[in-house]
């Protein structure tokens, strides 16, 4: 009974997690007309990425230049790997770009918060589409980090990073075997803790994913663990490669989570706090730094956004992102 604790999982705050929602559901009608025999989740996840080779800003909100200073080394690896920059905004005394809630502008593309609940970012340039994040908000969190350093925080920040450039999580990925246990073993009798967690009852029957994660701390619904755990068709960085349970951007998870416990193809023995050699290769795919590769790339990108924005069911806001999107690549 004791083998279960129930973890504070990553998750987009409720307001960006509906306005996502609304904005899947609005492209999706975009698209019926103008897939190209794209599916609906490829193209949108395509939207999302950045220009091949372009430098992505990035802001702080609250934090000294020492912090700022190690997150944006932590995090720059990836450009190692990904042909992309990130402009932190330093100056010769050593200040960074900041950002204000009050901000009528986006005061930069990646804009960091220490002040929200939870570890969580948006995926790609969603952090400056209007009908996603507004301009004065946050969007990529990390809580605490300017009040003490986790000891896996550079892993964190790396992971957070991974969404801002495009990376869904790699639990998400089509082809990743988790073997989720969402549902209640047969005949549990709800049991919680003096916590109100919900335990294993009397009988040893345990609580599944959707029980054991609709109670204390996280409080999800199931539409929430859905969107945080069920795979996602075409999800991994637009082009689906073969599953890395090493991946960064694969959260650690209980054994007890898993129907088949330890023997699942998705279990590790520990956390992922290193960018694997797969997130490298990926990274280098989706971002690449040939001539050729670079050219196709946002060749498909431009042609995609061109047919998107005839689309008349595409609403105002994702027409002006489209439109964005579409110079970006033209500069």
């Amino acid at each position: 009974m004791s083998e279960i604790k129930v973890p504070i999982m990553e998750a987009l705050p409720n307001r960006f997690q509906a306005r996502v929602e609304q904005r899947d559901r609005s492209l999706r009608n975009a698209v019926s007309d103008h897939a190209g025999g794209l599916s609906p989740r490829f193209i949108l996840n395509l939207t999302k990425k950045w220009k091949v080779g372009q430098t992505i800003t990035v802001a702080f909100k609250g934090g000294d230049p020492a912090l700022h200073t190690q997150i944006a080394e932590a995090v720059s690896e990836w450009t190692t790997y990904a042909n992309l920059k990130f402009d932190f905004g330093k100056t010769a005394a050593g200040s960074y770009r900041t950002w204000r809630a009050s901000d009528t502008a986006y005061a930069a593309q990646i804009r960091v918060s220490f002040d929200q609940s939870g570890y969580y970012s948006l995926v790609g340039n969603d952090s400056i589409n209007k009908a996603v994040c507004k301009t004065g908000e946050e969007s990529l969190n990390l809580e605490g980090f300017d009040q003490q350093l986790p000891d896996d925080w550079k892993a964190v920040a790396q992971h957070e990073f991974g969404h801002a450039i495009g990376f869904e999580h790699e639990h998400q990925s089509p082809v990743a075997p988790c073997d989720f246990r969402f549902n209640d073993d047969p005949g549990y009798v709800p049991t919680t803790d003096t916590f109100g967690q919900f335990i294993p009852d009397a009988n040893g029957r345990r609580p599944g994913l959707y029980t054991l994660l609709g109670g204390p701390p996280n409080n999800w619904p199931q539409a929430v663990v859905d969107f945080n755990l069920k795979q996602l068709p075409e999800s991994h960085a637009y082009e689906v490669g073969a599953f890395d349970k090493d991946s960064i951007m694969k959260y650690f998870f209980e054994r007890w989570m898993f129907v088949s416990g330890t023997g699942s193809a998705c279990f590790t023995g520990g956390e992922n706090v290193v960018i694997s050699a797969g997130d490298k290769k990926g990274a280098a795919k989706v971002y690449p730094a040939a001539p050729h590769d670079i050219t196709t790339t946002t060749e498909r990108q431009t042609a995609l956004l061109q047919n998107l924005l005839k689309a008349d069911t595409a609403s105002a806001d994702a027409k002006e992102h489209f439109q964005q999107s579409l110079k970006q690549l033209q500069s």
